[in-house]
């Protein structure tokens, strides 16, 4: 029984680090903008992060360490004309911790034109993700997470949806060391106009360490063809106060970024300022988490 838990880590982990190179051009471009308040002032680097519900937008192992029901939810103010709105619901039932989490993005006023003239109309861009999923210890140092999801897809009058899938182990060799590995994403195409696209397949491989209070992280992440380095930390003050910064790898348009968290009782409210160049206006995020 134990050789083939190990055997089943072992082909987890080689299709989390398996890249799938030469795919269609990917879509659903607006729900890869990063989750979490907590997570974005951390540089994104969150793969081996634990016990928070934003962890499932990670790595869906990461969601191990909560306990009791743990719910959160965000505003995010990105770019001009877009928001992301996020919601994530954890709890612990049967040794098994089970999360629901929610994205909705929109993006209005663009302006488009049916043929080569100067006239043209206001329309929107929408894109919702939903995901159930599940982490459980599947040996004492591995914690495996799956979730099954549906991404939904409308620009103007054409829309799509597809079926996806998100796989997720947690390695704790040591005490206060985790180690994450996560392949996000990866389902059927999304059909737009007659042309299909990809889900914006993702994968990502992490690491962090607490020292007391203060816990590094950094992650690579490969997205559309593309390698990119994340590295965050978060200081925490007094048992109340979290203070948190990160920075970005491989990006035209962003890199650092920061925020600060604080916790009273049984709630906690971060924030993460991340600035972008190339004229884009900045992203502000604003989360809610609370214990039940």
């Amino acid at each position: 029984m134990a050789i083939m838990k190990k055997t089943v880590v072992t082909m987890i982990m080689l299709v989390c680090l398996t890249i799938v190179v030469g795919h269609a051009e990917s879509g659903m471009k607006m729900l890869t903008a990063e989750a979490g308040a907590r997570a974005t002032a951390m540089g994104g680097a969150f793969t081996s992060i634990t016990a928070d519900p934003y962890s499932a937008a990670y790595n869906p192992a990461g969601t191990w360490g909560v306990t009791d029901v743990t719910g959160s939810v965000g505003h995010n103010t990105y770019w001009e004309n877009t928001r992301i709105e996020t919601g994530y619901l954890s709890f612990h039932k049967h040794s098994t911790i089970f999360t629901a989490g929610v994205q909705f993005a929109s993006v209005d006023d663009l302006e488009g034109r049916v043929g080569p003239t100067d006239d043209f109309y206001e329309f929107g861009a929408h894109e919702v993700s939903i995901k159930i999923g599940a982490a459980f210890q599947l040996e004492p140092k591995y914690i495996l997470g799956f979730s099954l999801g549906w991404m939904y897809e409308k620009i103007d009058v054409e829309e799509g949806s597809a079926i996806n899938f998100d796989l997720g182990l947690l390695m704790q060799p040591y005490p206060n060391l985790n180690i994450g590995l996560a392949v996000l994403n990866f389902g059927s195409t999304i059909s737009l106009r007659d042309e299909d696209y990809d889900l914006p397949r993702t994968y990502r491989a992490g690491i962090s360490y607490t020292f007391r209070d203060f816990t590094p992280s950094a992650d690579i992440v490969y997205l559309d063809d593309e390698a990119y380095v994340h590295l965050g930390g978060e200081y925490k003050l007094y048992n109340q106060f979290f203070i948190r910064s990160g920075y970005r790898v491989g990006y035209d348009t962003k890199d650092f970024s920061a925020g600060a968290g604080f916790v009273r009782r049984n709630f906690r409210l971060d924030y993460a300022y991340l600035p972008f160049k190339s004229g884009l206006n900045d992203s502000h995020l604003i989360n809610l988490t609370f214990d039940i």
